[in-house]
């Protein structure tokens, strides 16, 4: 921005640059966090322009949301931008980093859809807010300190399940395993609403577990 920030959003930025730079990373962002904080401000002094009244928002679930939408659109440009130049010659040397970014934003989106809503609601609370302040996260989370930590200890397990998942299995048994392990449906209901006979839903969880067993044992 080549102006001086509006005093609400240089107050507001006083108190959130540290949560949003985290997001950011939690993302995978960490070479470019800088550039998000400074996209969102950017649309946030539009907003105030024309709205006014408008303030920009305060709670952990809403700047995670934003920063969120800032990514995918960052991810979208460096697509584009990458599409454009396929037929270089000369490989674009921050073409990895891309890559690497895109798979990490894709496996947070991946795993905070299969937790259960109260986990991957505290997991939020806690990228935005960072792991020193669980207090304030649980206040806003209307609940108390220790129900908080209790059930973010939980969301990180169940995260740390979920990134096996999606990283050693094919992406449909991925689902299954996500369903069956988080969902809270029993297998009988999963293979009615897969159209799968139980016997298969039993069969294809073995197999999971089996690749799990060894992938797992070859990646250590």
């Amino acid at each position: 921005m080549t102006s001086p920030l509006h005093p609400l959003l240089a107050a507001h930025l006083e108190r959130h640059a540290r949560k949003l730079f985290r997001i950011a990373c939690g993302f995978g962002r960490e070479r470019d966090a800088d550039d998000l904080i400074q996209t969102l401000y950017t649309r946030w002094w539009r907003r105030m322009t024309e709205e006014p009244g408008w303030t920009p928002p305060e709670s952990s679930a809403e700047l995670f949301v934003c920063v969120r939408r800032a990514v995918i659109d960052n991810v979208a440009k460096e697509q584009r931008q990458r599409a454009h130049l396929v037929h270089v010659d000369d490989p674009s040397p921050w073409g990895a980093s891309v890559e690497e970014s895109l798979f990490a934003f894709e496996r947070l989106e991946w795993i905070l859809a299969h937790l259960p809503e109260g986990l991957a609601d505290a997991l939020k609370a806690s990228l935005a807010a960072g792991r020193d302040d669980d207090a304030t996260v649980a206040r806003e989370l209307g609940l108390t300190t220790g129900t908080f930590t209790a059930r973010l200890f939980k969301a990180r397990r169940a995260a740390e399940e979920l990134a096996s998942f999606y990283e050693l299995l094919p992406l449909e048994l991925a689902e299954l395993a996500a369903t069956l392990r988080f969902s809270g449906k029993s297998r009988s209901r999963v293979a009615e609403e897969r159209g799968l006979a139980l016997s298969e839903v039993s069969a294809r969880w073995q197999e999971a577990l089996e690749l799990l067993g060894v992938r797992g044992r070859v990646a250590s």
